[in-house]
């Protein structure tokens, strides 16, 4: 027994001797860590996306190349992913924690993800340098854009889109027009680009070698997509494509896990605001994520859905409202579906949109089968929708996103293709935060952010209603417009504009990730090729 105990121990002490950062292994990966997480909203810094990577790509270029270099990589990989995604998702935690203790070991196993994964980028970007002696301009930004491709393909429900590197530009819209070409993740590598040249530049400042091209490299690869896109703001052709009402109800969380209550209250809420609304005066209304706890094709008779029947005759337009779709035997056996419906003036139409992209562990626990979760019908077993339905009203096309899937360019991208004219976000952000400002998550702000770029990309305008906000349009040039206050029952309208364009990302989607992924994979098998190869010992050698 003794013996196992001595052996299990030195194991974990061997563990710690490779992975524990060591002095100069720890201070300037957690700069580069806090400066990319200050880049992202609430705050959109806007310099700091160009020169958040560069301290961590110049310590990794001033390592060995040898096999301690590559552990140290590693082990300075490892502080930079703490304070880098854990400054950027910490909210998970403090969101559930007031729901499930469950969200402790949830967190615990995202952020360990998340953690490896910028283990593997540091790993990838000094094998890059030091082994296949990759320029550090050409090797950070392939790194880069690889990592962040691999986190948005990982299995099931594991993937994650949230917050790739040029969402942080998306308070200056006007500056990434060009993600119409290149998507999101092409703005990542942009700016992942910028990082490296400017890197590089500081090492031929230090090695006084010529830095003059290299400054009119950087200010050419600076200027040149953003005048563009400053061009393309100003000529694109907008017009308008519907008059739509988004509603906020404004329902805290531990209300709406309360069926009976959440329905009360929501009743209560949308009457004052449907108020607001002069009939003929729109479109179409947008109700929030699951409006009601309840099964409209179920629950049809049941009286719960009449007042938003109500609302549809007094307006005379369709309403859009989240609800719980299922397939099986309600009564029995059957599985749930986060999901949108459309109630009309002569009552519940056939419409319904079904979530495709869920939230890992809230709505799908990741690799494991639904039907193991079927004792916990409302948590963790949501089942995943197949289509992508058109909702057609006086003559323009909707598409549909729920909550989480803003954060995807596949869904939006996939509606504009088949016909879709704008994108309907309906969301429940009521769990990123409480009214108190000291309980506000950056989540609320950073959540929205995205539908900034799936405007650009598809240039195609937005309508987002979400319980507690923030509420908004957004052009297809990417600017907010009449967005709603935190936690309070609002109601805005709004003409939503969109374009005829059919945009280079729309027809040909993330080619950016796709060939960043594809030249990390032959960097990394030439790094095995090449292993035996003599590295050099100055850093800066590899630099052009």
């Amino acid at each position: 027994m003794t013996n196992t105990i001595d052996s299990v121990r030195r194991y974990f002490l061997g563990v710690k001797a490779l992975l524990w950062p060591r002095s100069g292994e720890r201070l300037v990966p957690a700069l580069s860590g806090i400066l990319l997480a200050a880049s992202f909203p609430p705050l959109h810094l806007l310099v700091l996306p160009f020169i958040g990577l560069v301290p961590f790509a110049l310590w990794v270029q001033g390592l060995s190349p040898d096999a301690e270099g590559l552990r140290a990589a590693v082990r300075g990989s490892l502080v930079f992913g703490a304070m880098y995604f854990g400054l950027v998702f910490y909210w998970i935690l403090i969101a559930l924690i007031w729901f499930t203790w469950l969200a402790i070991p949830a967190f615990v196993g995202l952020m360990m993800m998340f953690v490896g994964l910028a283990a593997l980028f540091g790993w990838a970007l000094h094998r890059f340098l030091h082994t296949v002696r990759a320029p550090l301009w050409i090797a950070l930004p392939i790194a880069w854009t690889a990592a962040e491709w691999f986190r948005a393909h990982w299995p099931s429900t594991l993937a994650s889109s949230w917050l790739g590197l040029g969402t942080s530009l998306t308070g200056f819209p006007e500056l990434i027009g060009f993600a119409e070409i290149v998507g999101a993740r092409g703005v990542t590598l942009w700016l992942a680009l910028v990082n490296g040249l400017v890197a590089s530049l500081i090492l031929d400042l230090r090695g006084r070698r010529g830095w003059g091209r290299k400054t009119l490299l950087i200010l050419l690869v600076i200027t040149v997509p953003m005048g563009w896109s400053l061009w393309r703001a100003e000529t694109l052709q907008l017009r308008e494509a519907g008059r739509v009402a988004v509603v906020q109800p404004n329902i805290p969380e531990h209300i709406k896990l309360d069926q009976r209550i959440a329905i009360d209250s929501t009743h209560a809420s949308l009457s004052r605001l449907m108020q607001r609304i002069e009939p003929g005066s729109v479109d179409l209304v947008v109700m929030p994520e699951v409006t009601l706890p309840v099964f409209p094709k179920a629950d049809v008779h049941s009286g719960f859905l009449a007042p938003i029947q109500n609302y549809a005759r007094e307006l005379g337009v369709p309403v859009l409202f989240g609800a719980t779709g299922f397939t099986g035997d309600i009564y029995r056996e059957f599985t749930p579906f986060n999901s949108a419906f459309v109630m009309e003036p002569s009552g519940l139409t056939d419409f319904q949109y079904d979530k495709r992209y869920l939230v890992p562990f809230v709505e799908r626990v990741p690799l494991v089968p639904a039907s193991w979760l079927t004792g916990l019908p409302y948590f963790g077993g949501f089942g995943v929708g197949s289509v992508w339905p058109l909702l057609e009203v006086d003559g323009s096309t909707y598409g549909v996103l729920i909550c989480y899937e803003s954060t995807y360019p596949e869904g939006a991208r996939t509606y504009r293709l088949e016909g879709a004219d704008l994108l309907l976000n309906i969301t429940n952000d009521a769990w990123f935060g409480r009214e108190p400002f000291y309980s506000r998550t950056t989540a609320l702000w950073q959540h929205p952010a995205h539908l900034v770029m799936r405007a650009i990309e598809n240039r195609m305008g937005v309508a987002r209603s979400a319980n507690t906000g923030i509420s908004l349009y957004v052009d297809p040039v990417g600017r907010v417009h009449n967005q709603t206050n935190l936690f309070e029952p609002d109601v805005r309208i709004d003409n939503v504009l969109t374009t005829d364009e059919i945009t280079f990302f729309t027809r040909f989607g993330d080619l950016a990730g796709n060939g960043a992924a594809f030249a990390a994979a032959l960097l990394l098998l030439a790094s095995l090729r090449f292993s035996r190869r003599p590295a050099s010992l100055d850093p800066s050698e590899a630099q052009v």
